[in-house]
């Protein structure tokens, strides 16, 4: 077997493994009983920051993220070397699997894949999006109409080109739509190329915020056909503040996201930013954030950091009276790091 085949099979085999077992319980093991349910999520206090006050790690089957001060995240081999402090091939033993084939590689980091949902999974995300989109625009998705125009600073074409929608409903509820279970929520689909990648939901409380509906790639990256349109991009750090930027400013840059500041970006968007002479990266400036510019900067000198000139982030500094269209015009001419 040559060093590709086994790189593959050993990929397949740790997709495989997380597929057998229910994160919840592994975690369970570790911190005992959730002291709160939400949804599929249980919820604890983080231990990974020594949270006092709030539950702020959510487990899910498939994974975990806090939502608290540390914002850190992953998967079921995440869990077992961060948590338990295992190596790659210790946490296999734990979990009584057979390393021997599979030392090579260590899951998602190098190996991670981009590739599109199932097609009867867009196809049936296609629906859900289509009825989320129809009911904003109707009198049950007022209250989140209002939100976005007036607290996100997002104007009415603006929506209706991100094909943003809503599921009226307690924060609590799911509902069952094409045969998949939606939270209710403000919808927000992630389309690239034709293909629907994931829908994101952002509920109106509660923890964790951003639900993705099962069945999404979380390797996506949002926007990202805007990249085909520029040579300079800017990397925001959730999807609102990246369609500020499209909005104010998206004839000077390429606003695109991971989705969160503990995204990864994988070989398939890196492929698409060959063509970008400057890729400036804004995130958030908590710890997390910081974190997360670090990572990214790591990849080229092409990537420069860019903090907002003041406020927490892109949507606090627009909000608050700053305007994006002069600041990004005098960074991308300037070619500066910070106005």
């Amino acid at each position: 077997m040559t060093i590709t085949e086994r790189r593959v099979k050993s990929v397949s085999d740790t997709r495989h493994i997380k597929q057998k077992y229910d994160l919840r319980r592994i975690v369970e093991q570790d911190l005992g009983q959730p002291p709160v349910r939400s949804g599929r999520a249980s919820l604890y206090k983080c231990p990974f920051h020594d949270e006092r006050k709030g539950h702020s790690l959510a487990v899910w089957a498939d994974g975990y993220r806090c939502f608290g001060a540390c914002d850190t995240g992953g998967d079921l081999f995440d869990w077992l070397m961060n948590y338990r402090r295992l190596s790659f091939t210790e946490a296999l033993t734990a979990l009584g699997e057979q390393p021997q084939e599979m030392q090579a590689v260590r899951p998602h980091i190098h190996m991670t894949t981009s590739e599109p949902p199932p097609q009867d999974w867009q196809d049936a995300a296609r629906q859900v999006v289509a009825i989320a989109e129809e009911t904003l625009w109707s009198s049950a998705g007022e209250p989140a109409l209002i939100y976005l125009l007036e607290q996100r600073g997002l104007t009415a074409a603006t929506i209706r080109h991100a094909r943003l929608g809503y599921i009226p409903g307690d924060f609590r509820e799911w509902r069952e739509i094409a045969g998949l279970n939606v939270p209710c929520g403000i919808c927000i689909p992630w389309f690239a190329a034709d293909v629907l990648w994931a829908v994101k939901v952002r509920r109106a409380s509660g923890l964790p915020k951003y639900v993705q509906i099962a069945g999404g790639s979380t390797h996506g990256l949002y926007n990202a056909d805007s990249l085909y349109e520029h040579t300079v991009a800017l990397f925001c750090e959730g999807e609102f503040d990246a369609l500020l930027v499209a909005q104010q400013a998206g004839e000077l840059v390429a606003p695109v996201t991971l989705g969160s500041a503990t995204a990864r970006l994988t070989a398939r968007w890196y492929g698409m930013l060959v063509g970008h002479r400057v890729i400036f990266v804004c995130y958030d400036r908590d710890t997390a954030g910081k974190r997360g510019t670090k990572r990214l900067l790591t990849l080229s000198p092409r990537f420069r950091e860019l903090p907002v000139p003041h406020g927490k982030d892109i949507s606090d500094f627009h909000l608050t009276g700053g305007d994006i269209s002069a600041w990004l015009r005098f960074c991308v001419s300037e070619g500066v790091k910070t106005p």
